[in-house]
């Protein structure tokens, strides 16, 4: 049997607290102790935050196939001041189930090898796109669509749902929408950046409840401190340049370079001169080729390649 974990079990605290509070016949006491179990612990507000937000969502759950809304729904009590009650608690006996069902749902986690990527359909329509040495956890019900990139970039095609938003927890970064197309990079530093290539999302910090909103053709990034860089203006092309497994630099730093080459080869970079780190290069590379992305670099700038098995030195010509 499956341990309930701290999550699952203040959620079905919550949910046994929302259901009591429907009764006409809680007393003071009864509400006096919710409002000392709310208190205890944030964590305590925001589980029955998610259960007043099921609750909010009714119109969903009247249209899921479960079992307890099939006896709801061909309920037909004789008088209505009897059947009343009667559906009301048959509607709070299927949120109760409904609850249950979600805290049941697995999340499927898949993940790439340095240099692989791979190509994931979710059950809701959505597509997403791994790069290079990606992990991520997705859990997708009828009320959720949360996905956790743990490290790596993802590219997401979101399928529009109004009544469902899209949710991407990437680090500190919480990503939301409901229907668009952008692509996330979760560095092992902390640092994230958000590019937006089609729509809008909204970007949240932490346990903020204030997000702010970047659109189609613009890109944020947070560092590893937690702080927000300006939206930088972006081109789709170089963005998505990785999912036809290419490179492109823009008069990047050989520095840089290397570091985003490290990301799809398995060895290690040395810049035998440190002011190597400076000089420029601009192109476009196929990402799983080294060989002639370090013959192109002898040629375009001032470097002599030293290759050997798991390192490639490079000294200043």
């Amino acid at each position: 049997m499956t341990a309930t974990t701290p999550a699952q079990h203040h959620l079905k605290q919550a949910t046994t607290w929302f259901v009591a509070l429907q009764s006409s016949c809680v007393d003071p006491e009864q509400r006096r102790q919710f409002e000392r179990w709310l208190a205890a612990s944030p964590l305590h507000r925001q589980a029955f935050s998610e259960v007043e937000q099921f609750w909010g969502n009714l119109d969903a759950l009247k249209s899921a196939d479960l079992p307890e809304l099939e006896h709801a729904r061909a309920a037909r009590p004789p008088r209505w001041r009897q059947g009343r009650p009667l559906l009301s608690g048959l509607l709070l006996a299927a949120t109760l189930a409904a609850a249950w069902q979600e805290l049941s749902a697995p999340a499927a986690s898949y993940q790439t090898g340095i240099g692989e990527r791979r190509e994931i359909a979710l059950a809701d329509g959505s597509r997403l796109q791994l790069n290079t040495a990606t992990r991520l956890r997705t859990r997708v019900t009828w009320l959720r669509r949360e996905i956790e990139l743990e490290q790596g970039e993802a590219l997401f095609d979101v399928a529009h749902e109004r009544w469902r938003p899209f949710r991407v927890h990437a680090g500190k970064v919480h990503i939301s929408d409901i229907g668009t197309r952008f692509n996330v990079r979760h560095q092992d530093s902390g640092g994230t950046s958000v590019s937006v290539l089609e729509g809008e999302v909204e970007l949240r910090v932490g346990r903020s409840w204030l997000g702010e909103v970047l659109s189609a053709g613009f890109r944020r990034r947070l560092d590893a401190e937690g702080r927000w860089h300006s939206p930088e203006k972006i081109d789709a092309e170089p963005v998505l340049a990785w999912t036809r497994g290419q490179l492109v630099f823009n008069h990047t730093p050989l520095a840089d370079v290397t570091k985003e080459l490290e990301r799809y080869h398995n060895l290690h970079f040395v810049l035998a001169d440190s002011s190597l780190g400076q000089q420029t290069l601009s192109g476009r590379f196929d990402a799983g080729d080294l060989q002639p992305f370090l013959q192109a670099l002898q040629t375009m700038l001032p470097v002599r390649v030293q290759r050997g098995k798991d390192t490639v030195v490079l000294h200043k010509r």
